[in-house]
């Protein structure tokens, strides 16, 4: 499991306790908070994220430290948090002073580490068949930039002239895995062509096809009768297509009652909707609004074909 032995920063080795770095609208943070909740792991004290971050340097226990890194006011492009995810992503878990990166690896790490429900089953096959399906879902992670940032953020998520030199910067040091630079300067500058947008929501579209065909037979989980890492991965991409109004309840009955029971989960509803309620409602109003205008997805969904 990837783990930064010697991080940039000169803060995360003085924390002890959990600390997450993330934020509260970010589809990656929210499947480990969701993680963290069902570990029986509570949200505890809360910091704001900035370049002096020097405070709450003990977590408690059966609690951790709220970090959040503000996405609208681009925190995550900042020299002090490029020195603790040189990808400038959400979320980042340090633990007694270790920090851990990729979410998929943080809540193995949880998983392993802390007591409560097994997330990442223990028998060999069903292991392997769960890790396959988060695989499958991290595939996704771009076409889900790219449909949500379309019809989603709109121009909140661009970046001026200014920012984008900050982030070139800060990127040439590291290896901008994330592509970071090239998307936010095709992005800021509108030279994105329609039809990647449209290539990407066809990507998700097919995908979670196949879920549907999956949960088909009843199952209450993408496991079975469990929850497991897998339906973190997937349910947080549900939450966010859901805000830009992609037609789910339509297109993905199964996939759509599925998440439904996600979202009636304790964790759920405590660490991933807590404090995100009043993002998701105002972008599910702006999602309505704009197909009801005709503008929304609904709309790119007939322009296509799809079902």
């Amino acid at each position: 499991m990837p783990l930064i032995t010697a991080p940039a920063s000169e803060l995360t080795p003085t924390l002890r306790g959990l600390h997450l770095f993330h934020f509260d609208g970010a589809p990656c943070a929210q499947r480990v908070r969701f993680a963290l909740g069902e570990k029986g792991l509570a949200r505890g004290r809360e910091v704001t994220f900035d370049a002096a971050d020097d405070g709450a340097l003990m977590g408690e226990e059966g609690r951790w430290v709220s970090r959040t890194v503000s996405l609208p006011r681009k925190a995550h492009l900042s020299e002090a948090y490029a020195k603790i995810h040189p990808d400038m992503v959400v979320p980042a878990l340090v633990h007694d002073g270790r920090l851990y990166l990729e979410s998929m690896d943080i809540i193995t790490y949880l998983d392993e580490t802390f007591a409560g429900p097994q997330l990442v089953p223990q028998g060999s096959e069903a292991k392997a068949e769960a890790m396959a399906l988060v695989e499958e879902a991290k595939l996704l992670h771009v076409s889900l930039r790219y449909v949500t940032f379309r019809w989603g953020l709109g121009r909140l998520a661009m970046l001026n002239g200014k920012e984008q030199k900050r982030l070139q910067a800060l990127a040439a040091k590291g290896e901008d895995k994330e592509n970071l630079v090239s998307f936010y300067r095709a992005y800021s500058g509108r030279t994105i062509e329609q039809s990647v947008f449209d290539d990407h929501l066809k990507r998700l579209y097919t995908a979670f096809t196949h879920v549907e065909a999956r949960l088909s037979d009843g199952r209450d989980y993408l496991m079975g009768g469990q929850v497991s890492i897998a339906d973190a991965f997937w349910a947080m991409k549900i939450l966010r297509l859901i805000e830009t109004g992609y037609p789910i309840s339509r297109v993905h009955p199964a996939v759509y009652t599925w998440y439904q029971r996600m979202a009636q989960r304790p964790a759920f509803q405590q660490e991933v909707m807590g404090k995100n309620r009043v993002n998701y409602r105002f972008f599910r109003a702006k999602s309505i609004i704009e197909n009801a205008l005709g503008l929304g997805l609904n709309s790119a969904f007939d322009r296509l074909a799809m079902a």
